[in-house]
């Protein structure tokens, strides 16, 4: 497993973060991780700061195996929908919280909506721990259990 150090990772740039619908991973409080599509959006420093290790992380959670079953979340008023429910389900059937971005390729407009939430949560301490402190770089500071919106300045 490949560990990346941050000083001479590539930077991912402004424009590339408002051109792309890009995913990327989170922590939250209680050790749950959370997947973040940012449909256009700013992605927090902690994430834009290596493209390298945000592919490191996206690969390790597209090859976890479907360990459980995911659950939609109610659309809110307003949202616009992307990719459709099963792009979101992927990750919730693999553990993770999955978000995306309410109002697409509004940059500076930072809200994001649950789509699916997973029926048994993935815990950072479950992961190896190379991935564990690479996602630890990114973290809410509240648990996201019961959030059904997500202000993505809340991360740090």
């Amino acid at each position: 497993m490949k560990l990346h150090n941050f000083t001479s990772a590539m930077r991912i740039d402004e424009l590339d973060q408002e051109d792309a619908d890009i995913d990327w991973f989170a922590v939250d409080s209680q050790g749950h991780v959370l997947h973040v599509a940012s449909g256009g959006g700013i992605l927090p420093e902690s994430v834009a700061a290596s493209q390298e290790v945000l592919l490191e992380l996206h690969q390790y959670f597209l090859t976890l195996p479907d360990t459980t079953a995911a659950e939609a979340a109610a659309v809110e008023d307003g949202a616009e929908q992307a990719g459709g429910y099963q792009s979101f389900a992927r990750y919730a059937r693999r553990g993770l919280f999955s978000f995306e971005k309410t109002r697409l390729h509004e940059r500076a407009d930072t809200r994001y909506h649950l789509v699916a939430r997973p029926v048994v949560p993935l815990l950072v301490s479950q992961l190896p721990k190379p991935l564990a402190q690479l996602l630890s770089r990114t973290q809410l500071p509240e648990a996201v259990v019961g959030f059904r919106q997500l202000d993505v300045t809340r991360i740090l």
